[in-house]
């Protein structure tokens, strides 16, 4: 058991920086018009979805801390995975701030 919890812990690491990639790819695509006036959606909504994409932000930053732990057996996989989880921190970072009406 203790053998596949690095491959368990780079799938999540793959999975979640994808799944926040693709997150700020909808939310990028979805940004309104310059000059447009758009609604505020419900109050539990909006802090429900900051707090989910925060979370998603500190679970990366601690797959971030983890990659030497992660990638022990693999080494050739260091870079890549480096890449993946910094590329998915901008992403969730973007839609942070976007949640909180900074960007």
């Amino acid at each position: 058991m203790a053998a596949a919890q690095p491959k368990q812990e780079r799938n999540a690491a793959v999975f979640m920086s994808l799944a926040s990639i693709f997150i700020a790819g909808m939310e990028w695509l979805d940004r309104p018009a310059p000059g447009e006036i758009t609604e505020a959606g419900p109050v539990w909504y909006e802090t429900f979805t900051l707090a989910l994409h925060a979370a998603i932000a500190i679970l990366l930053l601690i797959g971030l801390a983890r990659l030497g732990r992660m990638t022990a057996d693999a080494p050739g996989l260091r870079m890549p995975f480096l890449l993946l989880l910094l590329a998915g921190l901008a992403g969730a970072a973007y839609v942070v701030g976007r949640d909180l009406g900074l960007v």
